[in-house]
């Protein structure tokens, strides 16, 4: 008589857990955006009270901290219970993406005043959003199955009706548009991982000079001169060596640089016109 076949209820829970994280491969894609927010008895909780849940652990203890565990306990249900509002926690990092989204939306006043008025609300006001919460730009890494929420639709729509009325081809707004985007995220990007370099040294003392004299061991090699020709001429003025990174996100190099850019659009559709 053969032993019945053993089951791994390893592989259960690995299963519940792939399940729980959204890998649902064997089931058509269905948008959390496209499904209807649960309601009646079984669903106390809306989804802004999720992200807003969601969002509060990460501003206080960092994205690492967000777990479904967690933060169906901060809303006082059963992790089972959380899963009937959102799959897994892409989800989840989909509707805190959303709620902070909704943060960075600029009245519509602002959107009357033309392109470039328009178009600098909207970066600086994604900029402040970056600010108070830093931990987005590590947790919106590049997901398959990401899809842009109402509020993401929202902020897009305001930065193309920013340069709807610029008498261009649809393929420059665009890059207008992308332009904006990429010199905000990436002034934020820079922004947050000095903030990480911040936190380092608060962890393990003297990290930073240990990476300063590294460099000025290099220096002396002479392979680097121009980087040495900016290190001399701050020493020559008194500065200090850890003073020249900072230069980089100096308070209101944002501001200076956003201006630059803006004169550089300005510039080329005045070029355009003179065609």
């Amino acid at each position: 008589m053969s032993r019945p076949e053993r089951r791994d209820h390893r592989d259960d829970r690995r299963r519940g857990r792939d399940e729980g994280r959204g890998a649902r491969h064997d089931k058509p894609f269905d948008p959390i955006w496209s499904r209807a927010e649960p309601t009646g008895r079984r669903a106390p909780r809306s989804r802004a009270d999720i992200a807003q849940a969601a969002i509060a652990v990460a501003d206080a203890e960092g994205i690492d901290a967000v777990s479904m565990r967690r933060v169906a306990m901060e809303l006082g249900l059963g992790t089972m219970s959380l899963y009937h509002y959102v799959h897994g926690k892409d989800e989840l990092i989909d509707l805190m993406s959303d709620g902070i989204l909704g943060g960075q939306l600029v009245d519509e006043a602002e959107l009357r005043q033309g392109w470039r008025p328009a178009l600098r609300a909207i970066a600086t006001a994604t900029r402040r959003n970056f600010e108070r919460h830093p931990w987005i730009l590590g947790a919106l890494q590049p997901r398959p199955r990401a899809v842009p929420g109402p509020n993401s639709l929202r902020h897009f729509d305001q930065s193309v009706g920013a340069v709807a009325d610029l008498e261009i081809d649809l393929k420059t707004k665009m890059e207008i548009v992308a332009l904006i985007d990429d010199y905000v995220f990436g002034f934020s990007l820079r922004a947050y991982l000095a903030g990480l370099e911040e936190r380092v040294e608060q962890a393990e003392p003297g990290w930073v000079q240990a990476v300063f004299d590294y460099m000025a061991l290099e220096l002396e090699t002479g392979a680097y001169p121009n980087v040495k020709r900016i290190v001399d001429e701050n020493r020559a003025a008194g500065g200090k060596d850890e003073d020249l990174p900072p230069m980089a996100l100096d308070e209101g190099r944002f501001e200076h640089g956003l201006e630059r850019l803006l004169d550089g659009i300005e510039l080329e559709l005045k070029r355009r016109r003179g065609r």
